[in-house]
């Protein structure tokens, strides 16, 4: 008997239905919860009540086009309060072993096509599927395939969702989760991923991102090629694990991210964002969470897009055109996404604000980018299942930074043009075993290939070239399985079990023209081999079909994970969760977990330098007079894993008396220790400062002077102008890169939703979000502890974004406000305080009516961000040439509008 496409509904509620849902498939399938749900539209209802009872609910949206309820209230099983949703119409429920509850026509079959009505959150062509991050069960469904004459019942695959954030099907996790869809980046504006990733409140746009200035204070060379990576809390991206359908792939240039942008919004499905360190799940670099950008994986028809739109200060015009297509069969299906997009340059001219600056000054680069990516799925045979992903990119920039602030690049500066060429592949395999065991082997390889062409420019002439070559590779193959394994008293215990091997590497290569010959400045080639093996156990204690007074349902996790980096270290990495729900309304939920991150490949290749300055260059000088040897680079002994230890608690509530609302509130605090780092700073002014002690050797001798540069790979760089002597020296300051740091990120997590029908057709959300943030660093053992946040060039205390969206037949309208909370500069005295910044966006998507013709199944797009054109706050800066506001928190693409027109076919 072949199998049915597969075609149920699923679209991605916030975290705490998502969890709902999950503890559902724990559950019996006839557990009593107490719903209300009042009457109106009939899809509306039934979402409405898989938020309340946490059951999965299957059906056509065309099933459902322009059915009303009367309504249900009281304490039923899913199945029983459906029954009564369906009350007057000519639809019938059926229920499998799991608990889904599939919604079909009388005789049992749906109806030819697929026309799904506005707000239903599916379009034409799209089919329903729950894509999967990780392992995920089968089930069947006796039901036909559409325009089927006979009455013969085919099994329809279904999949138990899995929320990213635990390794088990069915269970819920204790870390929180936010997850962003497609629809909430077309609601948002958002025209790439690395827009929205950037809209997470989560996560810092500092690191490495488009517009960051390229010099001084406001991040050095993060802003290499133009990519855009995750940076949760602000500790770095090398400590954000970013993965693709639950899968790593290759790292960007040199900082150990990965660059989200390079896949197209048009290929995914949505983005699950772990804000709680997930070391012992998916990686010991988890220190501050985990992003999984899960892919389409079928697509029914074709979708092309075109948008358009730009800043109405001037630049930052934006063209985009993508395609989506594909197919679905009996036995799989497959999706394809084409995307490509053109970007103009921000400059200095074209803002107010950075008059001061020469006009050619590069704000935010030129940007080309073309990328494709491929998913999808085959059943090969009975319990045998492929599925794959794949992705190309190449992207190109234009970067001018000017030196002055009275003449072009062409007189003194940097014109730099960065090509980011990167592609992956990822086939897997899932077999199920029997007895509700599933097995999975992938195997990944992904490859990122940056080459930056840079001209450097003084007295009107080209002085130099350089060439940077950065090619990261990523391998990798892992073997899982997950199943039950013993009765608990709330359900099926459930072991999810595994072991890989993944390989990064890392070929730098860096030359310097000058005059027509060549030097290699850099040239490496390194691995980082590492085997690894985890188990992650779901307990449910208690259920809701237990019935239990003030215990509605309590889950137990515990997860541990062995990863063998060879040469380096191994290390073991716990994890433990527990969610409890005292009543069907109130979920409290707790982590605690352990982090490790090794060094970078391009820190533990970052060769070590000597550098000899005269005396009168430090404050205060040595005594004597003799001139200072700065010790700096990278480490001359191995660079150690930085450890971290990290917990979570937060209280959920969504009452009865008030239906479609939900409340949450996290604490989190991720004590991060041995973080690698320069441990002085600055050196000009480290002498006579007793807590640099440990890192500076007075008066040394000769031979510990020749002892300290003996070996370098570079040597010594004598700039003092007199031959070296080292009986003369007069200082040693030893600033390699070393295990010397440490952070602690702590704060709250707050969100509310809040959903509900106005009028008989309209339907109004409520969303609003924020997060506070402390980040205390130690540079080193007898340094001050210092307050990041808030301070100019860190995370903000506060961020926060309200928005609101009507739906009312095929319009959708949203608005949103977005606060970005001050922070005090504290670079020159007096510290000056740099207000707030609150922006509002609004956004429109309206869907044609006609039903034939051109217009037939097209929509149109209209955003308005920054509507009131809010400004960054100039700042005071030493070099005139350097941006007058802070890059890395304030954006200077100021009022942007843009419309897009999408045909279906």
């Amino acid at each position: 008997m072949q199998k049915a496409s597969l075609w149920h509904r699923f679209k991605m509620r916030p975290l705490v239905a998502a969890l709902a849902l999950c503890a559902s498939v724990c559950a019996m399938a006839d557990g009593l919860k107490p719903v209300s749900v009042p009457a109106g539209d009939l899809t509306t209802a039934l979402e409405l009540l898989e938020k309340q009872s946490g059951a999965e609910i299957v059906y056509r949206p065309e099933l459902l086009k322009g059915l009303r309820t009367g309504g249900v209230k009281g304490t039923l099983s899913p199945q029983e309060a459906v029954t009564q949703l369906l009350k007057g119409t000519k639809l019938t429920i059926h229920a499998d072993k799991s608990g889904v509850l599939l919604i079909t026509g009388t005789d049992g079959a749906a109806p030819a096509g697929d026309s799904s009505p506005p707000g239903t959150g599916k379009k034409q062509g799209e089919k329903s599927r729950t894509d999967r991050a990780a392992p995920a069960q089968s089930s069947s469904i006796a039901k036909e395939e559409p325009g089927q004459q006979d009455s013969q019942k085919e099994p329809i695959e279904m999949h138990e969702v899995v929320v990213t954030g635990s390794r088990i099907r069915g269970a819920p996790p204790a870390s929180p989760v936010i997850t962003v869809t497609q629809e909430d980046m077309a609601r948002a504006g958002y025209a790439d991923l690395g827009d929205a990733g950037r809209g997470i409140l989560q996560n810092f746009s500092g690191g490495v991102n488009p517009g960051i200035a390229g010099g001084g204070d406001q991040g050095g060379y993060n802003n290499l090629d133009n990519a855009s990576a995750l940076n949760l809390r602000g500790l770095g991206p090398d400590a954000t694990l970013t993965l693709v359908n639950g899968h790593r792939i290759a790292y960007d240039a040199v900082a150990q991210g990965v660059d989200i942008s390079a896949i197209p919004i048009a290929a995914v499905e949505r983005v699950e964002v772990v804000t709680d360190g997930a070391s012992a799940l998916y990686g010991s670099d988890a220190v501050a969470g985990v992003a999984n950008v899960i892919l389409r994986r079928e697509f029914d028809g074709v979708e092309a897009s075109v948008k358009y739109g730009g800043s109405t200060d001037g630049g930052n015009q934006q063209q985009r055109y993508s395609i989506t297509t594909g197919g679905s069969w009996t036995s799989g299906g497959v999706m394809m996404a084409l995307d490509d997009s053109h970007y103009t340059a921000i400059n200095a001219s074209d803002r107010s604000y950075t008059s001061t600056l020469y006009g050619t000054q590069s704000l935010v680069p030129e940007q080309e980018q073309r990328s494709a990516v491929v998913a999808g799925h085959q059943n090969l045979a009975e319990g045998l299942e492929l599925e794959w992903d794949a992705y190309l990119n190449d992207r190109t920039s234009d970067l001018t930074n000017d030196f002055t602030t009275t003449a072009p690049v062409t007189t003194s500066g940097i014109h730099n043009l960065p090509r980011v060429e990167s592609y992956e592949l990822t086939p897997t395999l899932r077999y199920q075993l029997g007895g509700g065991w599933e097995a999975s082997l992938s195997g990944t390889y992904a490859h990122s290939k940056t080459a930056t062409h840079s001209q450097f420019f003084s007295q009107g002439a080209e002085l130099y070239r350089t060439f940077l070559g950065y090619d990261n590779d990523m391998t990798s193959a892992e073997l899982n399985a997950e199943g039950p394994v013993f009765a608990a008293p709330g359900g099926d215990a459930r072991l999810a079990v595994g072991s890989g091997y993944r390989s990064a590497g890392l070929d730098a290569n860096v030359v310097r023209t000058t005059g027509g010959v060549s030097a290699t400045t850099k040239n490496f080639n390194s691995t980082q081999d590492v085997y690894y093996g985890y188990g992650e156990l779901s307990i449910p204690l208690v259920s809701p079909s237990q019935n239990l007074s003030f215990a509605h349902a309590l889950t137990f996790n515990a997860a541990v994970r062995n990863e063998d980096y060879k040469g380096i270290s191994d290390v073991t990495t716990p994890k433990l969760g527990l969610i409890f729900e005292p009543t069907a309304n109130v979920t409290l939920r707790g982590t605690w977990g352990k982090s490790f991150k090794a060094a970078t490949l391009y820190q533990e290749n970052t060769a070590p330098s000597a550098y000899l300055l005269p005396a009168t260059y430090y404050t205060p000088p040595p005594s004597g007079g003799g001139p200072v040897l700065t010790l700096g680079g990278g480490s001359p002994t191995p660079l150690q894993p930085e450890r971290a230890t990290t917990w979570t608690t937060s209280l959920g509530f969504h009452p009865n008396f008030l239906a479609g609302l939900t409340v949450e509130a996290t604490y989190f605090d991720i004590r991060y220790r041995d973080r690698i780092a320069v441990p002085v700073s600055p050196t000009l002014t480290a002498l006579g400062n007793p807590i640099y002690n440990q890192f500076i050797i007075y008066n040394p001798t000769a031979q510990q002077v020749l002892n300290a540069i003996a070996g370098l790979p570079t040597g010594l760089s004598n700039q003092t102008g007199q031959p070296f002597d080292p009986a003369n020296v007069g200082a040693i300051i030893e600033d390699f890169l070393s295990n010397v740091a440490s952070v602690n990120a702590r704060g709250v997590d707050l969100s509310a939703n809040y959903s509900m029908d106005i009028g008989a057709d309209s339907r109004l959300s409520l969303t609003t979000s924020a997060s506070y943030l402390e980040s205390e660093r130690q540079l080193s053992a007898g340094q001050p502890t210092l307050q990041l946040a808030g301070l100019i060039f860190n995370p903000p205390h506060w961020r926060a974004r309200a928005s609101a969206t009507w739906q009312r037949a095929n319009l959708t309208v949203t608005s949103a406000v977005n606060y970005l909370g001050g922070e005090s500069d504290n670079r020159y005295l007096p510290v000056e305080w740099i207000g707030s910044f609150t922006t509002f966006d609004a956004t429109a998507q309206i869907k044609s009516t006609a039903n034939e013709g051109f217009l037939q199944n097209c929509e149109v797009g209209l955003s308005a961000l920054n509507v009131f054109n809010k400004k960054p706050a100039i700042i005071r800066n030493s070099n005139p040439t350097d941006p007058p506001y802070d890059s890395l928190n304030y954006s200077v693409v100021g009022r942007f509008l843009g419309v897009s027109f999408t045909k279906r076919f």
